[in-house]
């Protein structure tokens, strides 16, 4: 992150993270400590890549196995070992291969500079290559073969075509080679297209996967998936996923109903709603119902269903289970090299999930299942939320999570929630990898997650 953005980061965290405990960067030292080191960890990836596999059509034992040779041979002109592929001991659908390299302490950059943007430099955290658009920056004599030194732009200051060398504040992503000249990049063609850059010696190993086994295998956090099976939707249910893009939890829940039922997935952007097509065609789903429209307004008192269709809005009690991966701040997401998050932009997002959930009570049937959740770590858009849920709706109830692989809700002196209640919840919070524990380290070393869910009671 650049140095002013830090700060602004610990301030705006403190305010929502910590509310009522006047803790401050200028007079407490051990608050600001915890604070950074919970900003280091945000700014790494996760030590593991986490795969979800399209357990409808194919089996896991059998897809580890074809990964393990995509892996062998990928690593063939790599320094590390070739990573083992590991089954999660209780998602059964779910593979791990864990990184060797998390520190990235023995790759020395080069003399040739490459700039890439921010979101390219945290996509090659990530395993990936560089894509031709993603390149800022080159040395002017670059050519195809040439081994060079990829730095990310934190602070977005370098500008395309770039030929100097960039003063401004950078990461060091690691050395690769180039697969496209200076030339191809920036002269030769005005949208250049594929991989420019293949990395050789990233500084986090993660295996590049992208466009590997698609119809079987779905990049996908950890926590993520665990959401999924916290809805548990059954063949035949009736079930909406309210913020779907870009289809992960999407596909997941259509794989776990066996593609039999109604899964309608909204979404406010018709962009996004192609990306969710896509990504259900590539695992073979097409029971997936998905319209552009504003969650908020898909519940009317007089709407109706018409047969055959599943077109928006929808009559009061017309789903068994809901899904409401809500908008948040995304404080929770790794790697983070660069946050331009505004108080007033952290303010924004509690009325708006608010009026989501509201929105889902409505749409939810007595009985039916609401699982909220956020890629976020603020008590404010996560355990505020329960607690305002339960005081505005008192048909609805936390239930238990199975399963339940993170952490409980956090306690703050602005909650009432009791004990029993935090336990029902489900953070997954990146600073705990930091401690030892029996807990298996790829359920911790997560990007930040928050997972309630509730049940609908009859007496409303």
């Amino acid at each position: 992150m650049c140095n002013n953005n830090i700060c602004a980061a610990l301030n705006l965290f403190l305010s929502f993270f910590f509310p009522l405990q006047k803790c401050h960067l200028s007079t407490s030292k051990s608050c600001s400590k915890s604070l950074e080191e919970l900003l280091t960890i945000l700014s790494r990836p996760p030590a593991y890549t986490v795969l979800r596999v399209n357990t409808l059509y194919y089996d896991r034992q059998e897809v580890k196995q074809q990964l393990q040779q995509v892996l062998s041979k990928q690593y063939e002109n790599r320094k590390h070992s070739v990573p083992s592929v590991e089954e999660h001991n209780e998602l059964s659908d779910t593979l791990i291969i864990p990184s060797q390299n998390v520190d990235g302490n023995d790759v020395i950059p080069v003399a040739n500079e490459v700039i890439v943007d921010s979101l390219c430099a945290v996509a090659v955290l990530r395993g990936a290559d560089i894509f031709a658009p993603g390149v800022m920056g080159a040395p002017v004599a670059m050519q195809v073969g040439d081994t060079v030194a990829v730095y990310g732009d934190l602070c977005g200051q370098c500008r395309r075509g770039y030929t100097q060398a960039f003063t401004g504040e950078k990461m060091f992503l690691g050395n690769g080679n180039a697969l496209m000249s200076r030339s191809q990049l920036f002269v030769e063609t005005e949208k250049p297209s594929g991989v420019a850059i293949k990395m050789t010696e990233p500084i986090f190993d993660c295996p590049s996967l992208n466009s590997v086994l698609t119809d079987r295998i779905f990049l996908q956090n950890l926590p993520s998936i665990v959401a999924g099976h916290v809805v548990n939707p059954q063949p035949g249910d009736m079930v909406l996923d309210m913020c779907a893009a870009p289809g992960g939890k999407t596909t997941h829940l259509a794989t776990l109903m066996q593609n039999t039922g109604v899964l309608v997935a909204l979404d406010k952007s018709a962009g996004k709603i192609k990306r969710i097509q896509e990504n259900a065609a590539k695992l073979k789903l097409d029971m997936v119902k998905s319209y552009a429209y504003d969650s908020t307004k898909s519940c009317k008192p007089h709407a109706q269903l018409v047969e055959g269709t599943w077109n928006p809005p929808y009559p009061p009690g017309t789903f068994d289970r809901i899904l409401l991966d809500a908008p948040c701040s995304g404080l929770g997401q790794r790697p983070q090299i660069k946050n331009n998050i505004t108080l007033k932009d952290l303010q924004s997002y509690p009325p708006y999930q608010r009026k989501l959930f509201a929105t889902a009570v409505e749409l939810l049937k007595p009985g039916g299942v609401l699982v909220y959740s956020t890629c976020t770590i603020t008590i404010e858009e996560n355990e505020g939320l329960v607690q305002w849920a339960l005081n505005t709706f008192p048909d609805m109830q936390l239930a238990p999570q199975i399963p339940h692989l993170g952490g409980s809700g956090m306690s703050s002196p602005d909650l009432t929630l009791t004990d029993t209640q935090l336990k029902l919840l489900q953070r997954f919070n990146p600073s705990i990898v930091m401690t030892t524990s029996s807990v298996p380290k790829y359920n911790m070393d997560t990007i930040g997650f928050f997972v309630a869910k509730f049940v609908k009671q009859n007496n409303r």
